[in-house]
């Protein structure tokens, strides 16, 4: 009886195909599946706008410290959990086998093997503004193949650059370029208890897809009062070079004035 109702539904469903081609399935399928997670992905898609985004060679320092580091503590693990214990059991007089240097090695190596696990979990891969809630999407790596994680949200004001003074320079001796900037940019991320970290290098300008939206967007309230503070200074600066002006004329009148 199962088999004749399996029949019956296969007879009409080959003459379909015969009769209409691999077109009419495909059709089907298409709009069963994939009409509504494509319209989702389209509107995520245009309502993020990426400002930073990192090029594939940041991933490789990274990639290589953690790799050099995970090899070293091996290297000094083993050195003190086989190497040395083998060596004292073979002395003459094990009581001159010293265990420090061993113990040093590997603290070393674990130190630095924490560092290197953490600096790609800082490093920022990628910036991105969210139109619809209006909020900053960021990237980092993940270990251990420091590949770009998911995005984390931050609303606007709970992501800034940590130190002013990084601020001021950008704005007063790299005209407000961030791409002017040289080195690593600690950004404050709330809910972290360290730093994000975004490195800049000659070739970030091409990095930096949208300049003044990503400066807006991390110096929140802090823009404005470092270029009225530059304003002031810069008048303060005027009135001085008009006041010696003055003065520098008026010595010179006097002096051509007959006694």
């Amino acid at each position: 009886m199962a088999s004749t109702r399996i029949s019956t539904f296969l007879v009409p469903l080959s003459c379909l195909t015969d009769k209409y081609g691999a077109s009419v399935l495909h059709s089907v399928g298409r709009s069963l599946f994939s009409s509504t997670p494509t319209r989702n992905n389209e509107v995520t898609m245009q309502s993020t706008k990426v400002l930073y985004k990192a090029n594939s060679a940041k991933a490789v320092f990274p990639r290589s410290l953690l790799a050099f580091t995970t090899m070293h503590t091996g290297y000094w693990s083993w050195y003190l959990l086989d190497f040395m214990p083998a060596l004292k059991e073979s002395a003459l007089d094990p009581a001159s086998i010293d265990f420090t240097v061993g113990y040093l090695g590997l603290g070393l190596s674990v130190f630095m093997s924490f560092g290197s696990m953490l600096y790609p979990k800082s490093l920022v891969s990628e910036i991105s503004r969210n139109d619809s809630d209006g909020t900053l999407e960021v990237k980092t790596f993940t270990l251990p193949f420091v590949l770009t994680s998911k995005s984390t949200k931050y609303q606007i004001g709970d992501l800034v650059f940590d130190s002013p003074n990084d601020v001021t320079k950008i704005l007063t001796l790299h005209h407000g370029k961030i791409s002017g900037y040289h080195g690593h940019l600690a950004l404050h991320a709330e809910g972290k208890f360290n730093n994000l970290l975004l490195n800049i290098k000659e070739n970030s300008e091409e990095e930096i897809v949208d300049n003044q939206t990503l400066l807006k967007c991390l110096t929140p309230g802090q823009t404005k009062s470092i270029l009225v503070e530059k304003v002031s200074k810069a008048k303060v600066d005027t009135e001085k070079e008009k006041s010696l002006k003055i003065k520098k004329k008026r010595g010179a009148v006097l002096r051509r004035k007959p006694k």
